[in-house]
């Protein structure tokens, strides 16, 4: 086992351990699975909700650091500076509304190597089940399947690229990778939509909404059945658990309901004529625009564009044109 996996080697016993207790109660592994995430969604709750806040009040501070960035865009130092001020007094973390999605990149690690160990086999072809007691169901019904989980249809030890056996055979592995990446945009689109005004002015938060379920599925298409399994109901879980948040957690009801009320006074304006109407726009298009204006923020140095020098001369004089007299008159100076 490699340094990592003596340092983790304690949380794949406790998971594995979790999942050996839920099998025994289930007799299914793709249900002990997902107890066990569910149990572990439940723990760190607190921080999911906290991370949320964190993410909205960001949101609701993106005019204001937009107008600091246009205000210091040749002072870096400063611009940084008052930025972090913001951030202080409103006590926020810019970083705290990305720990959910951080947070499954050390899970995923943990889990494939869990459920790589359950479905560990020797050299001589032998299960040998790891991380869990020998006593336990769990192990005897592996050894007994030859290593293999089989739930729902499919081996959930397996990976969908490691399934060559025909495409019908295949199918269902590409069925929980598709759905596992649908379910994280939803999570995903289902805060961006609360208030689409605020976060399309976000650019991170978009380009982060439009490419990591892309992301994750080049992730899910080569990790066993079992821990794409995990992420199906840990998304499932977080989806219902920000609906929740938003009916009756004060802050993000607040929140929703304040900005749902912009956006009446808007539309009234605009209804007016008093300010002109903004073509809607899909959620694709409000990123797309969001990413270009990235990509625009990107290509400037210390926010100015590094101006192109005209060809030919100076401003305004264009190159004169080569002649037949002009190269006479060029022979004879010569």
């Amino acid at each position: 086992m490699t340094y990592l996996g003596d340092l983790f080697k304690p949380i794949f016993e406790l998971l594995a351990g979790l999942i050996a207790i839920y099998y025994g109660l289930v007799h299914s592994y793709a249900g002990a699975i997902a107890l066990l995430t569910v149990t572990v969604m439940a723990v760190v709750w607190p921080l999911t909700q906290m991370s949320t806040r964190s993410m909205l009040e960001m949101q609701r501070l993106q005019p204001e650091l937009k107008a600091l960035q246009a205000k210091y865009k040749n002072d870096r130092v400063k611009q940084n500076e008052e930025m972090q001020r913001l951030f202080k007094e409103n006590k926020v973390s810019p970083a705290s509304g990305c720990l959910p999605m951080l947070l499954q990149f050390p899970l995923l690690f943990v889990m494939y190597d869990v459920i790589r160990g359950l479905t560990n086999i020797q050299k001589n072809g032998t299960p040998a089940p790891k991380y869990i007691s020998h006593t336990t169901l769990l192990y005897k019904n592996l050894v007994a399947g030859g290593g293999k989980m089989h739930s729902l249809g499919i081996d959930l030890g397996t990976a969908a690229t490691h399934v060559h056996s025909g495409f019908l055979t295949a199918l269902p592995y590409y069925g929980v990778v598709i759905i596992a990446v649908v379910l994280v945009f939803i999570s995903t689109w289902q805060i961006y939509s609360k208030n689409p005004t605020a976060a399309a002015a976000n650019n991170q938060a978009a380009m982060i909404m439009k490419y990591s379920p892309l992301l994750f599925g080049v992730i899910y298409i080569g990790i066993p059945a079992g821990v794409n399994v995990y992420f199906v109901v840990s998304s499932l879980f977080r989806i219902g658990q920000q609906e929740l948040m938003w009916r009756h957690d004060p802050v993000l009801r607040k929140h929703s309901l304040e900005a749902r009320q912009k956006m009446v006074e808007t539309k009234a304006l605009e209804d007016s004529g008093q300010i002109p109407k903004q073509p809607k726009q899909s959620i694709w298009q409000q990123l797309k625009g969001a990413s270009q204006q990235v990509r625009e923020a990107g290509g400037e140095a210390d926010g100015k564009a590094t101006p192109q020098k005209p060809r030919g001369g100076a401003p305004g004089q264009q190159k004169p044109r080569t002649t037949p007299q002009n190269r006479n008159a060029k022979r004879k100076r010569k």
